[in-house]
């Protein structure tokens, strides 16, 4: 897909589709990230980086297939990313979750905006998501404790039109199936939260596709 990296910076730049785009992927009522700050719940805080880069000069993003264990995101597909440590800012801790996970560093400049926050009921997160892009393919050295898999997806896959299937997924540790909208990328089911961020990042490109 020939998108020229000028042309993505200014659509991060434009103002955001937020809670709109959020709602073609969410399966479940949750309350805005306004309505939990303002209540009692003691809330935890994380970033996740969307990352472009080309690869055989396509543009690409990454997402990373999660190891099996006993919490809330077991198994699933997710943005790099994770929880802010003491003392972190939120971009400091993408920055950080980013590298751990996929020997990427980035520099503050390479991120483009922050994008629309939002609640995840499971695990009592409030997760932050940041869009950034690389100019050159990257060397990739994947934590392989906490990546089972890379996915290296081709930004047209999320850009096609009619690209959102239903889904039913088992969750609780395999004891319950739920029904979720998601999309679906190199046979993996990507729903929930990751989902509605990748919503978002499909609105505000939708315009530069051929």
């Amino acid at each position: 897909m020939q998108i020229s990296v000028d042309a993505i910076r200014s659509a991060f730049r434009t103002e955001l589709p937020g809670i709109q785009a959020h709602d073609r992927l969410m399966n479940y009522e949750r309350p805005s990230v306004e309505e939990v700050l303002k209540s009692e719940r003691n809330v935890r805080e994380s970033a996740v980086t969307f990352l472009l880069y080309p690869e055989a000069e396509i543009w690409h993003f990454v997402l990373l297939k999660r190891h099996d264990y006993s919490g809330a995101h077991s198994g699933q597909v997710g943005l790099p990313g994770g929880s802010l440590d003491p003392g972190e800012t939120e971009l400091e801790a993408a920055q950080r979750e980013l590298h751990e996970e996929t020997g990427i560093q980035l520099p503050e400049s390479a991120y483009l905006n922050r994008l629309t926050p939002l609640y995840i009921p499971p695990s009592n997160f409030i997760v932050q998501p940041f869009a950034a892009l690389l100019d050159k393919e990257p060397s990739w050295h994947f934590d392989k404790r906490e990546v089972k898999k890379a996915l290296h997806v081709p930004l047209a896959e999320l850009l096609v039109l009619d690209n959102v299937y239903d889904e039913k997924v088992l969750i609780n540790a395999g004891r319950m199936r739920l029904d979720v909208k998601c999309f679906r990328f190199h046979d993996e089911v990507v729903w929930g939260a990751t989902a509605m961020i990748l919503s978002e990042c499909k609105q505000i490109l939708s315009n530069l596709a051929p």
